[in-house]
């Protein structure tokens, strides 16, 4: 099953579902918000959430740096598809280390589980979350001791690309990433990757 990258997954939704080949009522969710947790707002995790609902899914938030380790495998092991929501990247990936999400997950989709990954949880696939310090704060993740992301795909998923806010950050972070690299795809919000092996394409 192809992974589904997104910006602001809420905006593609309706045209990820179609990807699944089952009827969302028939599908249970498990809803990792954790990157969100530093964040003073969660409108777009909420977002997230209420057009999973909204859909017909069946939705149960997993937050993985609360939740013991073999109950979040356990959680995962019932769940028909997997979604990270968005947030710091930082935090995410520092809680999928230390929950040991990160492993997880790989075996997860390996097996065939459907992955759904809104902005953070877009970007911690990749083989670096670094060039995202252009919107997000690594302060947020101070047991972090690399940046190195999970790997599951060979290029940085750079989110919400042509967003009005983070125009300057893109224009630096681009020169930079030009010249150095690393490999990346830019995403913007109304559109998707879908990923299935070596293959992607962008929809939306």
């Amino acid at each position: 099953m192809p992974l589904f990258l997104t910006s602001i997954a809420c905006e593609v939704m309706d045209q990820i579902v179609v990807h699944l080949n089952r009827d969302p009522h028939e599908l249970k969710v498990a809803f990792i918000p954790t990157a969100s947790n530093p964040s003073r707002t969660k409108e777009g995790t909420e977002n997230d959430r209420a057009k999973l609902r909204d859909l017909g899914f069946h939705v149960t938030d997993v937050d993985i740096a609360t939740t013991r380790q073999e109950d979040l495998r356990g959680a995962l092991r019932h769940a028909d598809v997997i979604f990270v929501g968005g947030g710091n990247t930082f935090h995410l990936l520092q809680e999928a280390r230390r929950s040991g999400f990160d492993t997880m997950l790989r075996e997860f989709i390996d097996d065939g589980t459907p992955y759904i990954g809104s902005s953070a949880g877009s970007v911690i696939l990749g083989p670096t979350i670094e060039p995202i310090k252009m919107m997000d704060d690594p302060k947020e993740a101070p047991e972090l001791d690399s940046y190195d992301g999970l790997g599951l795909i060979d290029f940085v998923p750079l989110v919400h690309y042509g967003n009005e806010e983070f125009v300057e950050e893109y224009k630096t972070a681009l020169a930079e990433l030009y010249v150095a690299g690393p490999r990346f795809v830019l995403v913007r919000d109304h559109e998707f990757l879908t990923v299935d092996g070596d293959q992607w394409r962008i929809d939306g």
